[in-house]
């Protein structure tokens, strides 16, 4: 059974700024790219919701890499899969509230 994804207001900010970056400092192409990439990891996520790694803060909190400069903090609720935020791998890690 498919589990329903669903994207908190800050997860769908982190996403259009990533996209925003992208298109701006890169290219249509690796912002549609990346886009592309999301879409594949959260079918396999909706399908295979324990896949990521639980958080050392939260444990109720697991993560998924999206990309080598991104992370996907997300937290599992009945049948959802709810998208807590996007974390960029280059940021200090102590700013990551997960």
């Amino acid at each position: 059974m498919a589990y329903k994804i669903r994207w908190t207001a800050i997860a769908l900010e982190d996403y259009e700024r990533v996209v925003d970056y992208l298109i701006k400092m890169w290219s249509v192409n690796v912002a549609t790219d990346f886009e592309g990439t999301v879409n594949k990891k959260l079918a396999n996520l909706s399908g295979q919701p324990f896949m990521g790694i639980a958080s050392k803060k939260k444990p109720m909190v697991r993560s998924i890499s999206l990309t080598k400069h991104n992370r996907l903090y997300y937290r599992i609720t009945d049948n959802t899969i709810e998208l807590l935020n996007i974390f960029g791998t280059r940021q200090n890690p102590e700013k990551n509230s997960f």
